[in-house]
């Protein structure tokens, strides 16, 4: 099975390459005694902020994998339970290694294939069904879901399978449960191949410090530029996809809760939880970007802090009724309250951030209507 044309690249793809595209090159400091080591900051950046996040989603992912296993080949009860508890912890991992786009995941279609959202015209659907068509294990070898549609590689097929409308009942019994299963295996050992692959394409990079400092561009302060460009798709996806979109504006009644992230699964505010920290993790953590601030800029780490957390925590108030939340008037100023702060967050990330530690970034055409 080979990609459609209209599968090969999500919205949310779209939207980062839009970003990147709209990006000026970074530019250095005049070069001083005072002015950043952007090689260095590549290095460490990648080294304490990025690896681990990889390192902790090949481990997930091979528990998973292993799960999926054991439940093929001894189908009960508990063993579906088993499936969905690895299911979120993979989906954990992932929303926390999403937003370093740069290198790996950009290889390969590694992110569209981990996670293909938003989605195009019910596409997950109409490929699964495709995919379920199939007798046994035909079509589920590891090279062929491989080079299968995009749509039908990861998480969103998976959250289809164990929590569509049957609840993942038919894993258990029917005619095609024996297929559900073989496909739930199939899956979870792909997302295990992509984690190892992207895991090892930054472990390498790193072994080679002319490549760490680069870090996947042509010089130090294009790597610092297109990871910190990274770190302002983040942002805009949780706010313009993650968040605007499902809300559908100020009334209540042109809200799309089925075009929240995994609403099926329960997870969309969670991804938008573990989304901000990880993009506060990256900026404050030690090896992030306010390592770059000049020493009399001790005031924006404090106002970052801050900008970071307000967001965290009105995430955290939502709550996990949020398709319930946004079609209630009266329910959804939490919200809308929460897309409030993360624009704030935006607007700080962008505005101050990037001349105090010495990049430039050009305008942003997705920004301009002030969203």
């Amino acid at each position: 099975m080979t990609d459609q044309p209209n599968d090969k690249i999500s919205r949310r793809q779209t939207l980062a390459a839009l970003i990147a595209a709209s990006m000026v090159s970074a530019a250095a400091r005049p070069a001083s005694a005072a002015g950043p080591d952007f090689g260095a900051f590549n290095a460490a950046f990648g080294a304490k902020i990025v690896l681990p996040a990889f390192d902790k989603l090949v481990t997930v992912t091979d528990a998973f994998a292993k799960t999926a296993d054991a439940f093929a080949t001894r189908p009960d009860a508990a063993g579906l339970d088993a499936v969905k508890q690895g299911f979120h912890g993979v989906a954990d991992a992932w929303a926390s290694a999403q937003q370093f786009r740069i290198g790996a995941l950009a290889q390969g279609q590694r992110s569209e294939r981990f996670a293909y959202w938003p989605e195009r015209r019910n596409v997950v659907d109409k490929q699964y069904r495709a995919l379920l068509a199939g007798k046994s294990k035909e079509g589920l070898a590891l090279d062929q879901i491989a080079h299968a549609s995009v749509a039908v590689q990861g998480l969103p097929a998976l959250e289809r399978i164990l929590y569509g409308e049957d609840k993942g009942a038919e894993l258990l019994q029917g005619d095609s449960a024996e297929r559900r299963r073989a496909i739930v295996s199939a899956l979870a050992a792909n997302l295990h191949t992509i984690a190892v692959e992207a895991q090892a394409t930054w472990a390498d990079n790193l072994k080679d410090p002319t490549k760490a400092a680069n870090s996947f561009a042509a010089s130090p302060a294009e790597g610092t530029a297109q990871s910190y460009t990274n770190l302002l798709t983040i942002t805009q996806i949780v706010a313009e996809q993650k968040l605007g979109v499902p809300l559908g504006g100020a009334d209540a009644a042109n809200a799309k809760p089925k075009a929240a992230e995994q609403w099926r699964s329960g997870r969309s505010v969670r991804n938008i939880t573990l989304n901000l920290e990880t993009a506060k993790g990256s900026v404050l953590a030690s090896g992030g970007y306010a390592d770059l601030l000049p020493a009399d800029h001790a005031g924006l780490r404090g106002d970052l802090e801050k900008a970071f957390d307000e967001p965290i925590a009105a995430a955290k108030a939502v709550g996990d009724n949020f398709a319930d939340d946004i079609t209630h008037q009266d329910k959804r100023k939490a919200v809308t309250g929460l897309l409030v702060k993360v624009n704030q967050l935006r607007d700080l990330l962008r505005q101050q951030v990037p001349p105090a530690v010495g990049i430039t970034l050009g305008f942003n055409e997705l920004d301009g209507d002030g969203s």
